[in-house]
C-alpha cells in the first residue's frame, strides 16, 4: 500500500491567474469578454506594470490583444493523456524517467517495457508471480507550503496540473504539509522539482511506499539494448527484505533475452532452494 500520514482536514483548491493562461485577467479559468474589457481599460503605456501587459513590454497594445484573442475560451490545463492499460509497465516507466525526465511517459517507452517484461518472464518463469513494487504513487505529491508567503504561484500549479484533492497533514517548522492528488498519472519526481522551485514551497516529493519486495530497474545501453536489474525480495520486507534473488538481463530490440548474472544473498535463514 502507499503510505501517507493521517489526513486531518481537507481543503479546496482555489483558482488564480496563472502563467500558463496570462490573458485570464480575472482568474476565472477562461479568457472572455470580461478580460477583454480589462485589457481595453488598461490600453496604452504601463510604466508601473499592468495585468493586461501580457508580453511585459511596458504597454498594453496590439500584441497583447492578439494573445488574448488566441487564448479565447477556457484556459488549457495539463494533458495527462490516456492511462496505460498495464499498470506495472506504466509504473516502471514513470520511475525510469527520473527527476530530470519528462512529465509524461512516452508511448514508445511504455511499449518497450511491456514487451521486455513478457520476454524476461518467458525466459525466467519464476518472475511471473513477482511483480514490480511501486516506489511511489503516480498521482500524488507531498508538499510543504511556507506560512506567510504569497501562494499565487502554488495555486497556479495546482490549477494547471489539475489537483483534484489537497489533503492536510500537519503544520511544523513554519509551514503546512499537504498531500496533493492529481487528475492523472504523471512523473511526480520531475513535478516535485517544479513545485520545489517556488518561493512558497519548502518541500515537494512523491508520496513514497514503504515495504517494497520486488524492484525492476531498466537502463538503456544503446543500440536498442536494455539492461534490467530485477531484485526479487522476500521475508520481512517492511524495512528491507531479508532475502534477495537479483537477476541481471540484457534484452535487445527484437526481444532476445540474455541472463547476465544471478546473485542470491541475505540472512542465514533464507531458503534459496538449495
Amino acid at each position: 500500500m502507499i503510505v501517507t500520514l493521517i489526513a486531518v482536514a481537507p481543503t479546496p483548491v482555489t483558482a488564480s491567474p496563472c502563467a500558463h493562461c496570462p490573458t485570464d485577467l480575472d482568474g476565472d479559468g477562461s479568457t472572455t469578454a470580461a478580460d477583454l474589457a480589462t485589457m481595453l481599460a488598461q490600453w496604452g503605456a504601463c510604466p508601473n506594470s499592468c495585468d493586461a501587459d501580457v508580453d511585459a513590454d511596458g504597454a498594453v497594445g496590439p500584441t497583447d490583444l492578439a494573445a488574448l484573442l488566441a487564448d479565447w475560451g477556457e484556459c488549457a490545463l495539463f494533458d495527462f493523456g490516456t492511462p496505460y492499460r498495464d499498470d506495472e509497465s506504466a509504473q516502471i516507466g514513470y520511475e525510469m524517467l527520473g527527476p530530470a525526465g519528462p512529465l509524461a511517459l512516452p508511448e514508445i517507452t511504455y511499449d518497450r517495457i511491456l514487451s521486455d517484461l513478457d520476454a524476461i518472464r518467458d525466459a525466467a518463469p519464476a518472475l511471473l508471480t513477482e511483480p514490480h513494487t511501486p516506489a511511489w504513487a503516480r498521482d500524488r505529491l507531498i508538499v510543504k507550503v511556507l506560512d506567510g508567503v504569497p501562494a499565487a504561484a502554488y495555486e497556479c500549479l495546482n490549477e494547471f496540473y489539475r489537483v483534484v484533492d489537497a489533503q492536510f497533514l500537519f503544520t511544523s517548522g513554519g509551514g503546512t504539509w499537504w498531500v496533493l492528488t492529481f487528475a492523472g498519472d504523471v512523473n511526480v519526481e520531475a513535478l516535485g522539482g517544479i513545485y520545489a522551485s517556488l518561493d512558497e514551497i519548502a518541500f515537494a516529493e512523491p508520496d513514497a511506499l514503504i515495504g517494497g519486495e520486488n524492484h525492476y530497474e531498466p537502463v538503456m545501453l544503446g543500440g536498442g539494448v536494455w539492461r534490467w536489474t530485477i531484485d526479487d525480495g522476500w521475508h520481512d520486507c517492511f524495512d528491507g527484505c531479508d532475502c534477495h534473488r537479483q537477476y541481471t538481463f540484457e534484452v535487445d530490440a527484437r526481444g532476445n533475452v540474455v541472463l547476465i548474472d544471478l546473485v542470491e544473498f541475505g540472512q542465514p535463514w533464507c531458503d534459496f532452494g538449495r
